[in-house]
């Protein structure tokens, strides 16, 4: 990233956060972009540009930003799994076709690279029962899971079309500071921040949904060497390589705090896939072992950053 113009669409966001704070260590020229309401103090303190507003209506200022631009970070969704499948039209309007301008803007504004976070675990769906690879069929049950598949092979028709390069990242589950506790995403999260307040947790199903968890830092170190002139593919999977089930994580989480987790169980819901673990070699063949803070440690550092802001 050195020397270079990068943009960073969600900004503000919990994986926005974080890599706005990785990219302000960097020697590039940095502009991040997310909504009027979102607080960017930090990112301009340190000398960003901050842009308010949203894909959703891409105006001159916006538009104007993408000349020179470098590398493109992509971490703008208006939905998760778990409440997408809502307003399914609404949803296509806001994430693809919003989408679909930016790219047109992209190309207009000659943007280097377009660097796209997508989904490790909704993309390829529930006909799954090993490790999943970048190649292997996608079936998402959720229309989440179908908008991150659909920008990919928008991202593919615009290489093709107009030569405008791209990277995509599957991610897995990402796990430490800024995430919200309270939000609709991220169990370790909601535990973390439930365990100390020793209120209950809630746990959909049996507990038997097994998942792949990576710290933050380690995931954002990931979508940099993915954003790179060094990734010779297109698509990384980006995870730990490994599962656990939402009963270990409550239980890690409990023996990490010292306490006994107060479980509530509900309804399962119908957009979780029962098994979703990331095949991690294509990435491991280029860049090594992307992990370099265990379960353990990672739960300990978020504890950690919770009880500094409550």
């Amino acid at each position: 990233m050195k020397e270079t113009k990068v943009m960073v669409l969600g900004a503000a966001g919990f994986i926005g956060t974080n890599l706005t704070y990785r990219l302000l260590k960097e020697n590039c020229t940095l502009i991040c972009l997310d909504l009027p309401e979102s607080d960017l103090s930090f990112a301009e303190e340190h000398g960003a540009k901050v842009i308010k507003g949203s894909i959703t209506d891409l105006n001159s200022r916006i538009t104007g930003a993408l000349d020179g631009v470098d590398v493109l970070f992509h971490l703008v969704s208006t939905t998760c799994p778990t409440n997408s499948n809502t307003h399914v039209a609404k949803e296509l309007e806001d994430n693809i076709l919003a989408t679909v301008r930016l790219l047109d803007a992209c190309v207009e504004h000659r943007v280097g690279r377009v660097v796209f976070l997508s989904s490790g675990g909704t993309v390829y769906g529930r006909g799954h029962k090993g490790l999943l690879k970048e190649t292997d069929p996608t079936d998402p049950i959720s229309s989440y899971g179908i908008q991150k598949l659909v920008i990919e092979k928008y991202l593919y028709l615009y290489r093709q079309m107009y030569g405008l390069d791209y990277r995509i990242v599957r991610l897995s589950n990402p796990f430490g500071p800024y995430q919200r506790p309270n939000g609709v995403q991220g169990l370790i999260a909601a535990c973390t921040w439930k365990m100390l307040r020793k209120e209950p947790v809630e746990i959909y199903g049996d507990g038997s949904v097994v998942r792949d968890y990576i710290y933050v830092d380690d995931a954002i170190e990931g979508i940099m060497n993915v954003a790179s002139d060094k990734a010779r593919e297109k698509i990384y999977n980006l995870g730990s390589g490994n599962g656990m089930t939402v009963k270990e994580v409550v239980n890690l989480v409990g023996y990490m705090l010292h306490t006994r987790p107060q479980i509530v169980t509900k309804e399962a819901r119908k957009v979780d896939v029962p098994v979703n673990v990331l095949d991690i070699s294509r990435y491991v063949a280029e860049f090594g072992n992307p992990i370099t803070i265990d379960m353990d440690e990672g739960i300990w550092r978020l504890a950690m950053f919770y009880e500094r802001i409550r």
